[in-house]
């Protein structure tokens, strides 16, 4: 179960890397064919406008998943039923306000004002 729970973890944070992972592998076809500035050589931008965009359609597919999948937890979370829960303490547990009371405390009795302390003579 760690294990599942270790590789699912690794492809949901991988996921927003698979931009640059595609860009790395294909950078030559992507800098020479689908960069927008290939003609305008001065500008340096080496495909990085064809990364920015997939980037950016990445964000908006994310964020637009995310908004549909809120409405649709709120569509399946409508309160169908209420009932109103009742507190009941049990017979055998004690509320915490109560004091208890033992046999040993009414038994044991200390004066302090009746001991006087007095040291063995020497």
């Amino acid at each position: 179960m760690k294990t599942a729970a270790i590789i699912l973890s690794l492809f949901l944070f991988s996921k927003p890397l698979i931009p640059f992972m595609e860009y790395a592998a294909f950078y030559d076809y992507i800098k020479n064919e689908l960069c927008v500035n290939r003609e305008k050589p001065e500008l340096k931008c080496n495909g990085k406008c064809y990364l920015m965009k997939k980037l950016a359609e990445a964000s908006d597919s994310d964020s637009e998943k995310g908004n549909e999948k809120n409405h649709s937890l709120a569509t399946e979370y409508s309160i169908v039923y209420f009932q109103e829960i009742n507190s009941y303490i049990s017979p055998f547990l004690k509320e915490q306000n109560e004091k208890v009371e033992s046999p040993y405390n009414k038994l044991y009795k200390f004066d302090y004002m009746g001991f006087v302390f007095h040291p063995p003579l020497v």
